[in-house]
């Protein structure tokens, strides 16, 4: 029988770009296509744990406290 896993996966990759400034280096970098994104990347699985028909790291609203997100 097969079950639900909800898989975590934790991509790293670093590139080197020449810019004006931080903002310039991160929006060249966003706008890289996902193949080049991920282009020689460390791609590790951190979890695999079954969902029960639940979605884990769903938060529903009347969970959190609003009063307290800004303090």
């Amino acid at each position: 029988m097969k079950r639900e896993y909800c898989v975590g996966v934790k991509i790293i990759n670093c590139f080197y770009v020449e810019a004006e400034s931080r903002d310039e280096a991160e929006q060249i970098v966003r706008e890289y296509d996902p193949y080049k994104t991920l282009d020689d990347c460390d791609f590790n699985i951190e979890y695999a744990d079954p969902t029960n028909g639940e979605i884990a790291w769903k938060i529903k609203a009347d969970e959190v406290d609003w009063n307290k997100l800004n303090q």
